[in-house]
């Protein structure tokens, strides 16, 4: 389509300038036609000498007559009468008046013109031609000077032009609606009028006209540019699905606004009580949907933008919590944050807001544990984040790559277990491996949260090994988003409070 309509405008422009040329020829031919009437006048009132209407007289005319210029019938009609021409060679014996002109005063007054004459009067029965006088003699402009001519596609007007217009050829009305507008889409309008002569000439080029004129040659044409079309036409598709990706969507538009926090609930399994939640990030499409990071976290890790990412969660989840809930709210707050992103002072920076409330939130980062986790650098920094009063647990222990002597080593505060554990059936191995993993755990001195738990009995369970602190998962609650987290923590937190006194 873009290639038609460029083609399109090139051909218009083409026929634009086709158009204005043709104008200026024809103006051109009108302006010599001009030229020669008035040469023919200024000849014959030179040559003309003789006895008017005699013999020797005629030669003079016809002499004149010779000259090749289109022009080749003169008449001599003192005050508008045909007395004798070149055709009618004796004195007429009762000279035929011309009557009122079409036009009168061209030229500055010194001439008329009477508009397809019949030629009787010249003996020239049945013939017609413009009769341009300029007293005593009248010149008769052929037909044939002033018609259009046949251009496939165009319409033309050959007018006079002095106090009113006058039609002298082609079709009518034409040139006033070319004077009144400059056409439109379909219509290419041209005029033009001669500086030293009354004489004007309207052109309108109809474009389709052309199309139907030539349809063979219009089929072709738009069969070559749809082939043409068909590798930009593929490379702007591209274009497009590419800027309208998800992945290019995300990257586009992932900022402050977008991001959405959710609030996962952890339970104190030793008294009951939410002791804290783990920050889930979310992000906001375009449309309104709200999108798990399972599909865009790998992006955030691609693009590089990880630390900028997990600041836009942080600065959103304080200002949350510091605004939904009681300023007398003690809450640990848990971030997933990325292993290459283990870094003291970053992220001291990233949790900066929550540096001016430490007596309301504790921050916690949680990490995945990898074989790209450096021990020795991970140690150092996580030992300089507890003396900042940020808190570090290993996420997803029991997934994938996991080294229990590795964990033992780093001075974390707590391990989370994988919620594949816990989410398994009561008899099933890994069931039986969850309450083996919480010993080798425990044994090493850190906190055990664990994260899937959805029965009570399971919850019961972890209550009875004495060695579990927390518990995650949809028994406790759901994601919620903070005005649905700050409802349940206040009423979970008044419904613990007597099961604590009676205990």
């Amino acid at each position: 389509l873009v290639l038609i309509a460029v083609s399109a405008v090139i051909w218009r422009a083409h026929l634009t300038n086709s158009l204005q040329t043709e104008v200026q020829h024809t103006l051109g031919s009108l302006e010599k036609l001009h030229g020669n009437v008035m040469s023919a006048f200024a000849e014959l009132r030179k040559s003309a000498t003789s006895e008017p209407c005699s013999p020797q007289f005629i030669r003079e005319l016809q002499r004149v007559a010779f000259v090749p210029d289109g022009l080749n019938e003169f008449i001599y009609a003192p005050g508008g009468r045909v007395t004798c021409s070149t055709s009618l060679r004796e004195r007429a014996a009762a000279p035929e008046w011309l009557g009122l002109p079409d036009v009168a005063g061209i030229a500055h007054g010194e001439m008329s013109m009477w508009i397809g004459k019949r030629l009787d009067a010249i003996g020239r029965p049945d013939m017609y031609g413009h009769i341009v006088y300029q007293e005593p003699f009248a010149i008769v402009v052929p037909l044939q000077l002033l018609a259009a001519r046949d251009i496939e596609g165009t319409q033309q007007q050959f007018v006079i032009s002095s106090s009113s217009v006058h039609h002298l050829a082609g079709k009518r009305g034409l040139y006033r609606a070319s004077v009144a507008g400059p056409g439109s889409l379909s219509d290419i309008r041209k005029v033009a009028c001669g500086t030293n002569h009354p004489y004007c000439f309207a052109m309108v080029d109809n474009l389709p006209g052309h199309l139907t004129a030539m349809p063979e040659i219009v089929a072709l044409v738009i069969a070559l540019l749809g082939f043409y079309a068909i590798a930009p036409a593929a490379y702007v598709r591209r274009l497009i699905e590419d800027y309208w990706s998800f992945e290019a969507r995300f990257l586009r538009t992932l900022d402050s606004n977008s991001v959405v926090c959710s609030y996962q609930p952890i339970l104190d399994i030793r008294t009951g009580k939410i002791s804290g939640c783990e920050v889930l990030a979310r992000w906001r499409d375009l449309d309104g949907s709200v999108v798990s990071p399972d599909t865009f976290i790998d992006i955030v890790a691609k693009s590089g933008r990880t630390l900028d990412f997990t600041k836009m969660i942080a600065d959103r989840a304080y200002h949350e919590l510091s605004t939904a809930l009681g300023a007398d709210t003690r809450l640990q707050v848990n971030f997933n944050i990325f292993p290459r992103d283990l870094d003291c002072q970053k992220l001291s920076e990233v949790f900066n807001a929550f540096e001016r409330d430490r007596d309301r939130f504790t921050v916690a980062i949680e990490i995945t544990e990898s074989d790209s986790l450096d021990v020795n650098h991970a140690q150092a920094e996580i030992e300089t984040l507890a003396r900042k009063g940020i808190r570090t647990y290993v996420d997803d222990f029991g997934n994938g790559y996991s080294n229990l002597h590795r964990i033992a080593t780093l001075a974390v505060h707590g391990v989370k277990l994988d919620r594949s554990f816990a989410m398994a059936p009561d008899d099933s191995m890994m069931a039986r491996m969850m309450v083996l993993a919480i010993d080798m755990m425990a044994s090493s001195g850190r906190e055990i949260v664990v994260e899937g738990v959805e029965t009570q009995e399971r919850l019961d369970l972890l209550a009875g090994t004495n060695r579990v602190a927390y518990a995650q998962g949809y028994l406790i609650s759901r994601p919620l988003a903070i005005d649905a987290f700050a409802d349940f923590l206040a009423r979970h937190q008044a419904a613990a409070e007597p099961a604590m006194q009676a205990a």
